[in-house]
């Protein structure tokens, strides 16, 4: 396991107090936790760029609507299917 040395502004370290007592955890439980979600929403946010540019590919290579309506649909599914792992 890796240590990380975090410099906090006095605002943000309060609010992160008040939360960790709240939850009643530790601050380095409550920081790894908001970091894996953060890591969850980066991933999920480069998927999300990754599709609307294959979207934006068959827009420009086919101009038959429902199949971009159903392409965008299923990918949006299986986004979804592969984030809630």
């Amino acid at each position: 396991m890796k240590s990380v040395l975090l410099k906090l502004d006095d605002k943000l370290f309060e609010e992160t107090d008040r939360h960790v007592k709240a939850e009643k955890t530790s601050r380095s439980n409550y920081i790894k936790i908001a970091i894996e979600h953060y890591n969850k929403w980066q991933a999920k946010k480069t998927l999300e760029e990754q599709m609307e540019r294959e979207v934006q590919l068959l827009k420009q290579f086919d101009s038959n609507r429902e199949l971009i309506e159903e392409f965008e649909l299923a990918s949006l599914n299986d986004m979804k299917k592969h984030l809630d792992e």
